[in-house]
């Protein structure tokens, strides 16, 4: 077989899931249950967004929060403040993809698994 197989998990609590990590990209799986959060932080990388399921607040930098649903793909750029949340929807979902890895712009080892 040429291509690897990656299985993501559903769950009815907040999940955040490592999917794919190699040297070009990072690839996460997140559930958030209503009122759960992904705490405040600096996108450590280019950072799209793939919303599958529900609807994301979404605040950056110091702009107001904005309402993104499933079937958006946000492309965030690197050096961001980011704060996602759910407030309105019994379950989002959605995917992190990071390219290129954090590393390769120089982010630090704790600042990579964000």
């Amino acid at each position: 077989m040429i291509e690897k197989v990656q299985n993501f998990n559903k769950s009815d609590k907040k999940l955040v899931e490592m999917l794919v990590n190699t040297d070009d990209i990072q690839i996460r799986h997140v559930m958030l249950p209503k009122g759960e959060f992904m705490p405040k932080h600096i996108s450590n990388s280019n950072v799209n967004l793939v919303i599958v399921d529900g609807k994301m607040e979404i605040t950056l930098e110091d702009q107001n929060p904005a309402n993104y649903e499933k079937g958006s793909i946000l492309s965030i750029p690197f050096n961001t403040k980011m704060l996602i949340k759910n407030e309105n929807s019994k379950m989002l979902e959605f995917f992190v993809l990071k390219a290129p890895h954090p590393k390769k712009l120089g982010a630090p080892e704790e600042a990579i698994k964000c």
